[in-house]
C-alpha cells in the first residue's frame, strides 16, 4: 500500500468514527431528570414511575429527583411529564458527545413525536377597517413580528419546551408545540388578542341603534345576530349609517352568555366613544377576584398615568353615564359611573367563567396582541400515533435496505456486498450530517432518506457495469477499476447534480413537509457521492492491489 492510500484510509476511518460519535445523541440512550415538588405524594410519584414502566427505561429515585434513562426520550416526552401532578421541573441531560464534540440531537417533527401544529393568519382587515386605510407590507411585517414575540411569551407560560414559532410569509405565523396534551387551552390563550379597553357609552345612539335593529330583525337569519365578525361589521355599518352616528362614536355589539349553550353571543348594538378612556397598557397588575355580586372578575391596579386617566373618566362630569368594558372588540359589561375613582384600583366585571378570568388576567400581564389572529390550519398528533409513525418509518427503511442488499449481493456478488456496506456507511453519514445541522426529521424526511438509498445503488450499478465492460475487453482488475470509476464519474455527478438542483428549488419554495423532504434528499445525495466515489473506490483500489487477483467479482 502506498503512503497516499494509507493517508486515505486514515481519513476515511476518521470521518466514519466522527460520524458515529455525532449520531450518538440521536440514537443513543438519553437521561431525563425529573425534580419533584416538596409535597409530592406517594401516589403522584407512583403515577410518574408507572409512565415509564415496560418501555425498557431505567428509573432511579433519589432525594426528590427521579432519573429516567433509556431510548426514545425526547421533547414530547419531557412536555408530557411536566404536566404530571407532583412534578416541579424536568430536563433532558445533555449526552456526553454533545459536550465534547458539540454534537446535536436530531429533532423529530410533530408527525413523529406527537404535538400540535397551528398556522394563524393575522386579521389585518379589521385594522384597515378601523384606520380607514390599507396597510403596507412593511407595516404588516412589523405587526406580525410583534405578535410573534408576544405569542412566544404566552407559550413560555405553558412550560412547553422546544416550541417552534416562526413567520410564514407576511401575514401568517406557524406554531409547533411538541407533546402538548391540552390543545383547547393553548388555542384559547394564544388565539385571544387580549385587548382591554374602557370606553364611555352614548345612550342616545345606543337607543337609536337598538330601535333600528328591532325594525330590521326580520332580515337576520332566524332573527339572530350572526357570530361571523364580517357579517357583524356589515350590520353595524348599515345601522351607523341609518341612525347618522357621530364620527366620534362607534357601534359594537354587547355580548351576553347563553344559558343553554354557555357561549357568549352578541345581544344588541351599543354606541361607544371612539376615544379610549383606559387601555390594557395602563394596567400594571392584575389578579382574579370577585365583584360585589360574588361573580368572578379581574381586579387590577393601574400605572400612575392610568390612575390619572381613570380619575378623569370617572369624574363628576361623567356621573350617571355608562363605562363599557371592551375585550377584543366585544362589550362584556357597561356599569354606571357613580363615584370618582382616584386610587388607580378597579375591576373588570362581567359574566366570566373561571377559565376566562384566568386567561384574561394572564394576557393583561403579558400585553395584548397587536392584531387578531385567526386559526387557518390545525393539526394535532397524539404521542402513540407519532410512535407508530416512527416504527413504520424504521420498518420501511429496514425493508428497503434489506431488499436492495439481497439484490446487489445476488447479482454482483462480492462487489454487491461492498455496495451494501457502502449503503450502511452512507446511512451513518446522512444521520451524522442531519444531527450536526440540527435538522428536524419528519415522515417526508424519512421518504427522502429511503430514496437516496436507491439512488446510491444506481451509482454503484453504473460503476460495476463499466468495470464489467473493462474486464470483458481483457483489462487487468486494477486498470478495470480505474477506468470503470473514471468512465462512470461524470454520469453519476451529472445525475446527482440535476437532482440536487430540483431539491434546492423545493427547499427554497416549499414549506413544511416538502422542505423536509428536499433537505433530507440533498444531504443524502451529497453523502452518497462521497461514499460511492471516494470510500467505495478506495476499497476497490485496495482489492486490485492483490497480485493473486485475476478478476474482480462483479
Amino acid at each position: 500500500m502506498t503512503r497516499g492510500m494509507i493517508y486515505k484510509a486514515m481519513f476515511i476511518v476518521a470521518i466514519l468514527v466522527f460520524a458515529v460519535l455525532l449520531i450518538l445523541p440521536t440514537v443513543g440512550k438519553r437521561e431525563m431528570s425529573v425534580v419533584l415538588e416538596k409535597d409530592a405524594t406517594a401516589e403522584q410519584v407512583a403515577d410518574l414511575e408507572k409512565r415509564f414502566t415496560g418501555g425498557g427505561m431505567l428509573v432511579v429515585r433519589t432525594d426528590g429527583v427521579v432519573s429516567v434513562s433509556g431510548y426514545g426520550i425526547n421533547d414530547a416526552v419531557m412536555n408530557e411529564v411536566k404536566i404530571i401532578s407532583g412534578v416541579k421541573d424536568v430536563r433532558i441531560l445533555p449526552h456526553w458527545s454533545e459536550k465534547a464534540l458539540l454534537a446535536k440531537k436530531m429533532n423529530l417533527g410533530l408527525d413523529l413525536q406527537g404535538g400540535m401544529n397551528l398556522v394563524m393568519r393575522a386579521d389585518f382587515e379589521s385594522i384597515e377597517h378601523k384606520q380607514g386605510k390599507k396597510l403596507t407590507d412593511s407595516e404588516k411585517r412589523d405587526i406580525t413580528q410583534q405578535a410573534l414575540e408576544l405569542l412566544r411569551n404566552r407559550i413560555d407560560k405553558f412550560g412547553v419546551s422546544e416550541p417552534s414559532i416562526r413567520p410564514r410569509g407576511v401575514e401568517a405565523i406557524e406554531i409547533q408545540l411538541p407533546g402538548v396534551k391540552d390543545p383547547m387551552s393553548v388555542k384559547k390563550a394564544i388565539g385571544t388578542t387580549g385587548r382591554v379597553e374602557y370606553r364611555l357609552v352614548d345612550d342616545e345612539y345606543t337607543r337609536l341603534a337598538g330601535l333600528w335593529l328591532k325594525n330590521n330583525v326580520h332580515r337576520l337569519k332566524e332573527g339572530k345576530i350572526p357570530e361571523d365578525v364580517e357579517q357583524q361589521y356589515t350590520i353595524l355599518e348599515e345601522a351607523a349609517k341609518a341612525i347618522g352616528l357621530s364620527p366620534k362614536s362607534e357601534l359594537l355589539f354587547f355580548y351576553e352568555r347563553d344559558e343553554k349553550t354557555k357561549k357568549i353571543l352578541p345581544a344588541y348594538p351599543i354606541a361607544l366613544e371612539k376615544k379610549v378612556a383606559l387601555a390594557g397598557d395602563d394596567i400594571s397588575r392584575a389578579w382574579v377576584g370577585h365583584d360585589e355580586f360574588g361573580r368572578l372578575s379581574v381586579h387590577f391596579t393601574t400605572t400612575p398615568d392610568g390612575a390619572s386617566k381613570f380619575a378623569t373618566v370617572t369624574s363628576a362630569k361623567n356621573h350617571g353615564r355608562k363605562l363599557a368594558i371592551v375585550i377584543d372588540e366585544k362589550v362584556r359589561s357597561a356599569p354606571q359611573v357613580n363615584v370618582q375613582i382616584t386610587t388607580g384600583q378597579a375591576l373588570i366585571q362581567g359574566d366570566f367563567t373561571l377559565e376566562e378570568v384566568n386567561t384574561l388576567t394572564r394576557i393583561i400581564k403579558e400585553g395584548a396582541l397587536p392584531v387578531n389572529l385567526v386559526i387557518i390550519e390545525e393539526r394535532t398528533v397524539g404521542p402513540s400515533l407519532g410512535q407508530d409513525a416512527i416504527d413504520a418509518g424504521i420498518k420501511a427503511t429496514i425493508m428497503a435496505f434489506s431488499v436492495v442488499m439481497i439484490f446487489m449481493v445476488a447479482y454482483y456478488k462480492l462487489s454487491g456486498f461492498i455496495a451494501s456496506v457502502g449503503l450502511i456507511l452512507n446511512m451513518i453519514c446522512q444521520l451524522a450530517l442531519l444531527s450536526w445541522l440540527g435538522f428536524t426529521l419528519t415522515l417526508p424526511g424519512i421518504a427522502g432518506f429511503i430514496l437516496t438509498l436507491g439512488m446510491a445503488v444506481d451509482s454503484n450499478v453504473l460503476i460495476y457495469e463499466r468495470i464489467r465492460e473493462e474486464q470483458r475487453s481483457g483489462k487487468s482488475p486494477r486498470i478495470a477499476v480505474v477506468n470503470g470509476f473514471e468512465r462512470a464519474f461524470w454520469a453519476i455527478v451529472d445525475s446527482n447534480i440535476t437532482t440536487l438542483i430540483a431539491a434546492f428549488v423545493l427547499s427554497q419554495f416549499g414549506t413544511g413537509p416538502i422542505k423536509g423532504f428536499a433537505v433530507t434528499l440533498s444531504i443524502g445525495l451529497i453523502s452518497s457521492l462521497f461514499v460511492v466515489l471516494y470510500v467505495t473506490r478506495f476499497v476497490f483500489e485496495l482489492l486490485s492491489l492483490s497480485k493473486n487477483l485475476k478478476k474482480l467479482s462483479v
